[in-house]
C-alpha cells in the first residue's frame, strides 16, 4: 500500500542546499573521522573515502523539500497515492498528502545523509556539541552507502510497496543498531546492545511523538509508517547479527528482507518464507478502467488498519496470520468515483473468517453510510460513501470492491459461489487455479 511515498523517497535525494566546510572548522565536525573509524571496526565495512559534509537552515530545507516534490513526482502520482489512503480510510478525507510531508521531514530533520550528493547536512537550528549519538547514526547511512548504495537501495520505484518498507526498515535499523553499539565502545563495553537497551527502542519510539507536535497529530497510518524503520528495523537487524554476527552487515543489503513480516517475524527471512500474491477480483471493464494506483498491503498494513479501527491488541494478534495482500484504485467511464479493488489471504480458513469480520467493522467506521442489504454466510455487501460495496469471504481469501457504480456488477459479485474454494498457496507468485475469479461472480 503506499504508506508516505515521499518520505523515503526525500530523504533518499537531498541535494546540496550549502556550500561546503572546511572539515576542522567547527567542533562538532572535528569528530567525524574518528566516528566513521569506530563504526568502521565495529561493522568490518571499510571507509573508502572520507564523509563530506554541509549545513542547511529549517527555511532552506522546507524550500527544498516542496522543489523536490515537484522535481521527483507528477501531481497526479502523488494524488493517487493519496487518494489510495483514503479509500482504505487510513487517513482522513480532507488531508493534504504533500504538506504533510513536507511538515513532517522540516518539524524533524535535525540531521541527514544525502544518498545522492553523498554528503552529511546538519541543520543550523540543532545543536550537535554533544550528541554525537545522533551524528553516528547518520554516519552509519554514510558508511554503509559507500558500499550498497543506499539511492538504490531505497529506490521508491520498487514495485512492491511492502518490499519497499522492509528496504527502509533494513537502512534505518542497521544505523540505529550501529548507533547504541557506537555509545557502548565508547564506554569501553562490548559494542553489542543488550535486550534492555533494545526493548528501550521500542519503546523511545513511541514516547518520541511528544516532542513533535505534528507527528503526534498526524494520523495512526503516517506515525506508524514514521516510526516502524527504526523501532522494528532495529529488532531486525540485531536478530540478524545474533544468528550471522558480523556478516549482518553486508547480509542485510545483498540478501534483503522482501516485505514487512520479515521484518517483523525474522525467522521467516531466515526461512525464506515469502507473502503471496492473492488474485484480485474480476471487476470486469478491464479495457475501460484505468488503474491509478496499486500495490501490495502487508502485514504492517493490516496491523495499522485492524489497530485503527478496533483496537492495538486486536491487531498484534490477528495481523500476522496475513499470507499476502493486494489493492488496485481504478476509475470507469461509468461511475465519477474511483474504485477500491482489495484481496488478502490468510494462513487458514479461520485466520480469514475472523478478518472478514473485523474488515465488516472497519467499513462500518470509515464511512458516513454503510447501508448492508447482503449479510450472508461469506458475503457482506450494500451501499457506502464511494457506492456499492461487496466483501467477500472464500476459504482462506477475503476480497472486497468498494465503490461500484453500476446495479448489475454489484449482483454479480455478491452472487453465490458457483466454484470450488481456493486452497491455501506458499510463496509470492505461486499459482491459483485458473477457476479462481469465478469466486467474485464468474469469468468474463
Amino acid at each position: 500500500m503506499s504508506r508516505l511515498p515521499l518520505i523515503s523517497l526525500l530523504l533518499a535525494g537531498f541535494v546540496a542546499a550549502s556550500a561546503g566546510h572546511s572539515r576542522h572548522q567547527q567542533p562538532v565536525f572535528r569528530q567525524i573521522d574518528a566516528i566513521v573509524k569506530s563504526l568502521s571496526e565495529i561493522s568490518g565495512l571499510s571507509e573508502k573515502h572520507s564523509v563530506p559534509y554541509g549545513h542547511m537552515s529549517k527555511r532552506q530545507l522546507r524550500q527544498f523539500l516542496t522543489k523536490r516534490i515537484r522535481k521527483t513526482l507528477r501531481p497526479d502520482e502523488i494524488k493517487a497515492d493519496e487518494i489510495a489512503l483514503k479509500l482504505f480510510g487510513l487517513v482522513p478525507p480532507d488531508f493534504d498528502l504533500k504538506k504533510s510531508t513536507v511538515d513532517l521531514l522540516t518539524e524533524q530533520a535535525a540531521a541527514f545523509y544525502d544518498y545522492d550528493e553523498k554528503k552529511l547536512f546538519l541543520l543550523d537550528e540543532s545543536s550537535f556539541s554533544d550528541e554525537v549519538t545522533t551524528l553516528a547514526h547518520e554516519l552509519a547511512h554514510a558508511l554503509a552507502d559507500q558500499h550498497f548504495d543506499l539511492q538504490k537501495f531505497v529506490d521508491e520505484s520498487v514495485s512492491d510497496d511492502d518490499e519497499n518498507l522492509a528496504h527502509t526498515a533494513v537502512v534505518e535499523g542497521q544505523a540505529s543498531w550501529l548507533m547504541i553499539a557506537y555509545d557502548l565502545k565508547q564506554d569501553g563495553q562490548p559494542p553489542v546492545p543488550t535486550p534492555e537497551m533494545l526493548k528501550s527502542v521500542m519503546e523511545s519510539s513511541d514516547g518520541s511523538m511528544a516532542d513533535y507536535p505534528v507527528l503526534k497529530s498526524s494520523p495512526l497510518y503516517i506515525q506508524r509508517s514514521l516510526l516502524f524503520p527504526y523501532a522494528e528495523g532495529t529488532m531486525f537487524f540485531d536478530a540478524v547479527y545474533k544468528k550471522e554476527g558480523k556478516r549482518a552487515f553486508t547480509a542485510v543489503f545483498r540478501e534483503p528482507p522482501h516485505d514487512s513480516a520479515q521484518i517483523i517475524h525474522p525467522e521467516r527471512y531466515f526461512d525464506g518464507e515469502l507473502d503471496t500474491t492473492p488474485p484480485l477480483p474480476d471487476v470486469g471493464n478491464q479495457k475501460t478502467d484505468v488503474t491509478i494506483s496499486e500495490g501490495s498491503v502487508g502485514e504492517f498494513d493490516h496491523t495499522v488498519l485492524i489497530w485503527q479501527y478496533l483496537n492495538e491488541q486486536r491487531a498484534r494478534a490477528l495481523a500476522p496470520h496475513v499470507r499476502g495482500g493486494r489493492f488496485k484504485v481504478v476509475t470507469t467511464n461509468s461511475g465519477p468515483r474511483p474504485s477500491l479493488v482489495y484481496a488478502s489471504e490468510w494462513d487458514s480458513p479461520a485466520s480469514a473468517g475472523e478478518f472478514f469480520e473485523a474488515y465488516q467493522r472497519v467499513l462500518r467506521s470509515k464511512w458516513k453510510i454503510c447501508d448492508v442489504s447482503v449479510a450472508r454466510e461469506g458475503v457482506f455487501a450494500g451501499t457506502g460513501d464511494n457506492g456499492y460495496f461487496a466483501v467477500r469471504l472464500s476459504g482462506i481469501l477475503v476480497s472486497s470492491v468498494e465503490g461500484i457504480s453500476d446495479l448489475a456488477t454489484w449482483e454479480r459479485l455478491t452472487a453465490p459461489e458457483t466454484e470450488p474454494k481456493v486452497v491455501a498457496s506458499s510463496a509470492r507468485g505461486a499459482r491459483y487455479p485458473s477457476d479462481t475469479l469465478a469466486i467474485w461472480g464468474g469469468k468474463n
